[in-house]
């Protein structure tokens, strides 16, 4: 037999060399298995996720919450938990909300729409009573936060199925941003230029600001959550799944969370097992031409 072929039935050089089909199928298979198989992990509580969920139980329930939704596909692994979390402790709590779209964002207007309709029903809430989604937003910067502010009705007209704020009972009592207890906005950055919350909102009249956003913009937001401009914080699925585990309820960000964990851990295996077989391939090559 050549030294080839020897080389080629060696074990290590069969772990070097395997079908990259098999990891692929192995990863798939890890996946689904994550699907029905949900194991207990334990899940760090960060000190930005707390103080939302304890802003939220302090709030009264005779002012309104503005969700403020730019969800979309490219976040939705991310930032769809943080949007369910938080309604779902909303719905929970019996506080009034509007979920904020904007026309910039075609599919948050959709996700926000789906997700909000699915937590109502679960917990038999009805809309325009207990939430309402506002007719689509144009971003225009500080001068729209300004006027939407002081009239609030006035500003937004309508809900997105075309009836005047006034006359749905969710808002009523809300005219101006004093009427509003909590601004918490969902993104893929958590304060947008074209909508600069903590300057003409949070800055000027004091209303709480809390945001969910994806974990690679979060690092940015923690000088304003040490100065109190920023109420609270869930980064990333992590967030989600820290403040999931606050309400008690496992959701989609307790699973993907879940998945990533094992994912991470699948291809530490898969690099580890790869430089062991390496190194002990190169050991018994060596072994082999020295007994030559």
């Amino acid at each position: 037999m050549s030294a080839e072929i020897e080389r080629r039935e060696n074990v290590w050089w069969r772990i070097q060399y395997c079908d990259p089909r098999w990891l692929y199928g192995l990863f798939a298979l890890m996946v689904v298995m994550c699907e029905f198989w949900r194991p207990a992990m334990p899940t760090e509580i960060p000190e930005s996720v707390r103080r939302l969920y304890e802003l939220i139980e302090r709030l009264p329930l005779d002012k309104l919450v503005i969700v403020d939704s730019e969800l979309a596909a490219g976040i939705r692994a991310e930032c769809e938990g943080q949007f369910v979390a938080v309604v779902r402790h909303l719905f929970r709590r019996g506080l009034r909300f509007a979920v904020m779209t904007w026309t910039t964002q075609p599919e948050g207007i959709k996700y926000a729409t789906d997700l909000t309709a699915a937590l109502a029903r679960e917990y038999g809430k009805e809309y325009g009573r207990d939430y309402v989604i506002w007719n689509p937003l144009t971003p225009a910067g500080g001068a729209m936060l300004q006027a939407f502010a002081r009239d609030i009705p006035g500003f937004v007209k309508t809900d997105i199925a075309g009836t005047p704020l006034r006359q749905i009972s969710v808002m009523r009592g809300v005219e101006t941003i004093k009427d509003i207890s909590l601004v918490y906005k969902v993104s893929y950055v958590w304060d947008r230029a074209e909508t600069p919350w903590i300057g003409f909102i949070q800055s000027v009249y004091g209303t709480p600001y809390a945001c969910g956003t994806v974990a690679i913009m979060s690092s940015s937001a923690y000088p304003f959550l040490d100065s109190g401009q920023l109420s609270g914080m869930l980064a990333g699925a992590a967030g989600a799944a820290a403040y999931e585990r606050l309400m008690a309820a496992p959701g989609i960000g307790t699973k993907t969370v879940i998945v990533q964990s094992f994912a991470a851990l699948f291809v530490f295996v898969a690099i580890f097992a790869g430089n062991v077989a390496m190194v002990m391939a190169r050991r018994a090559e060596a072994r082999g031409e020295g007994g030559a």
